[in-house]
């Protein structure tokens, strides 16, 4: 019975020792990072191709970045000359696009990922540009303009002390 209980012991103190490695580590001194089940020359593929698909993304730049947009003043004049219309979502575009029974550029560019005067649709009509449209275009790349067409987007500001205006201190606020 003791004896028993010995193995009982050492059993459950077997579950708690360090568990012994069989597997051999090769120093990784002068080796790079691979997956495992990948070989080099296709984990290095594998990173060109993702650094390839991030190298023209303007991370932090202003507004949407999926799309080529307009300005919101550009829009307006463009909707009440009749040259324009709302961009309603179409549903099922793929299906639609697939079976012919719309266009690409009958697809809004903000849905297709594209450029507003269709130059991202191959045959299409292309759209024309506006002064403020172009100016909203130029200034993109410097931080953008307001949805109105006029104004550069600026962020808060910070006022110095010798330009803050101090209260009058007065007696007691009733004075």
């Amino acid at each position: 019975m003791k004896s028993a209980a010995f193995l009982l012991f050492l059993s459950a103190a077997a579950a708690f020792a360090p568990q012994r490695r069989t597997q051999s580590f090769i120093s990784s001194k002068n080796m790079g990072y691979v997956p495992d089940g990948m070989s080099p020359e296709e984990y290095r593929k594998l990173r060109q191709k993702e650094q390839d698909k991030v190298k023209n993304k303007r991370f932090g730049a202003f507004g949407p970045q999926t799309f080529k947009s307009r300005s919101m003043q550009a829009f307006q004049k463009d909707l009440e000359e009749g040259k324009g219309g709302h961009l309603m979502p179409v549903f099922n575009a793929k299906e639609k696009l697939k079976s012919g029974k719309i266009k690409k550029e009958d697809i809004p560019y903000m849905q297709r990922l594209g450029a507003w005067d269709n130059s991202d649709v191959q045959n299409a009509k292309k759209k024309q540009w506006r002064g403020s449209d172009k100016k909203y275009n130029q200034n993109a790349d410097q931080g953008g303009i307001g949805w109105s067409g006029n104004t550069p987007v600026r962020g808060p500001q910070s006022i110095s002390k010798s330009e803050q205006k101090t209260p009058k201190k007065k007696f007691f606020g009733l004075f």
